[in-house]
């Protein structure tokens, strides 16, 4: 298990800003040596157009390519849409980002402050 956070420009759109997120998950798990992930999104059209390949979105076909691109290289990826309330350790993640340093990694553990959220996604998930 790997986590991390990271302080970045917001894009004008929440679209841009899921997709840019799936690609710096991606190259996330390239450089910290995984072979196999799982990357969940709550935005349906990203993760459909990630599952597709779908590049041909004008405004963000770009990250969806990029983000294709750094999975390749992997043994293997899945996309997975989760619901909000599903997804709340990417959110605990992206608030402590907001208000943190620009940028912080977990190996093997993820931060105390977050593992409620860890427990409450794993809950969710076997719903």
């Amino acid at each position: 298990m790997a986590a991390m956070s990271e302080k970045i420009p917001l894009p004008p759109f929440v679209t841009q800003l899921e997709c840019l997120a799936a690609k710096l998950a991606a190259l996330f798990v390239q450089e910290v040596g995984l072979r196999h992930t799982t990357l969940e999104g709550d935005l349906k059209t990203v993760i459909n157009s990630l599952k597709r390949g779908d590049m041909f979105q004008s405004a963000f076909g770009h990250l969806i390519h990029d983000t294709l691109a750094f999975v390749e290289a992997l043994e293997s990826c899945t996309f997975s849409h989760v619901l909000k309330q599903g997804n709340s350790v990417a959110d605990a993640l992206a608030k402590k980002a907001k208000f943190g340093s620009s940028l912080t990694i977990w190996m093997k553990s993820v931060p105390s402050d977050i593992s409620p959220y860890v427990m409450s996604d794993r809950l969710c998930a076997s719903d």
